[in-house]
Order: C-alpha cells, then structure tokens, then sequence
C-alpha cells in the first residue's frame, strides 16, 4: 500500500476531509486541485487566522486565501495544556497522539470551507474554485510535514509556545567533537 499523498498524519486528513465529504456528488475539480498541490503550484503562508496562497496555472498566477476562526482562549489554554504533556512535542511535530487529545477536548484542527471566508481572484464562479481547494491540498501537506504549523493559524501567536527552528548555526557545533573524535 502506498502512503497518502495528502493527509499522510491524523492532521493533514482532518483538512482533506473538509474538502472530500463522503457524503453527495464527488467535486469535479478536486483531482485538478490536488495535481496543482502535488507539482508545487501553490505557496503559502500560514499567519493567525489566516492562509494566504499563490496558485500559479498555466502562465497566470491567482492568489487565493482562506480565514478561519481562531480558538477561544479557553480552547488555547486546553490545547497548550494538551501539547505540554508531551514534552518536546513544539518543535514543530506534535505526535498523533495529540491530535486524538484534541477530538476527544472538542478541539478542531480543521476547518470546513462553509465555517471559514475563503475567496480566489480568479473570476470564476463556481466556489470554492479550484485554486482555493489547491490551498487546502497544500495546507494539509504542509501540516503533515509539521504540524505544529496549527498552532500559528489558529492562535494570535502571543499564546504559542516558543517553537525551536529545524536548523543549527554551524558556529553553534563543536566542530572537535563533532564526528565522535
């Protein structure tokens, strides 16, 4: 079995599934969206309550972008709560095992396209339009490979526990020790 292209983590699923119900008619343009996500067409940025995107088709470049609700601050109080018991799970992976926690507290980390404002200024008229659900192909494989990333989208940031960076400054490695010598 191959692994899932989008939603490979319990995170990224949960946004993949605001955009593939079970339930109705299949969309038509999600196989279109997802090729766009898959070849890299979409760059994005991820503030508090916001993702912006820039969707490049064909030569054109659309810009697309989604609100969504911030938590309340009892809901980011529950979830800081729920990442601290997991020791270093802040530095930009948090384990499955939280976002179970967060189901079971009634904490989304995700939302439907009908729960957020999304738009596109591309000018057509069926919505969300391709390049919106190319944005939540993109979301959900950015918060697969770090999940901690929902903690900047659905708080002001002020609450987020400081989160160490994926890098180390060569100055910062002894370069003695470094090769076990």
């Amino acid at each position: 079995m191959t692994p899932a292209e989008f939603g490979a983590t319990p995170w990224g699923r949960a946004w993949v599934r605001t955009v593939e119900p079970t339930t109705g008619p299949p969309n038509t343009l999600l196989p279109r969206a997802r090729s766009l996500a898959r070849n890299h067409a979409v760059t994005l940025s991820v503030t508090a309550g916001r993702v912006d995107a820039t969707v490049a088709v064909t030569g054109t470049t659309h810009r697309a972008h989604l609100h969504v609700p911030l938590w309340t601050e009892q809901t980011v109080e529950a979830a800081l709560r729920l990442v601290a018991g997991h020791g270093d799970a802040v530095a930009g992976d948090l384990p499955d095992a939280v976002e179970a926690e967060f189901r079971r507290h009634g904490i989304a980390v995700a939302v439907r396209p009908d729960e957020c404002t999304s738009g596109c200024d591309c000018r057509t008229r069926r919505r969300p339009c391709v390049h919106v659900l190319a944005t939540v192909y993109a979301l959900a494989q950015c918060v697969d490979e770090r999940p901690a990333v929902l903690l900047d989208l659905f708080t002001s940031g002020a609450a987020t526990p400081a989160r160490s960076t994926d890098w180390i400054a060569l100055t910062d490695l002894d370069a003695a020790h470094f090769y076990g010598t």
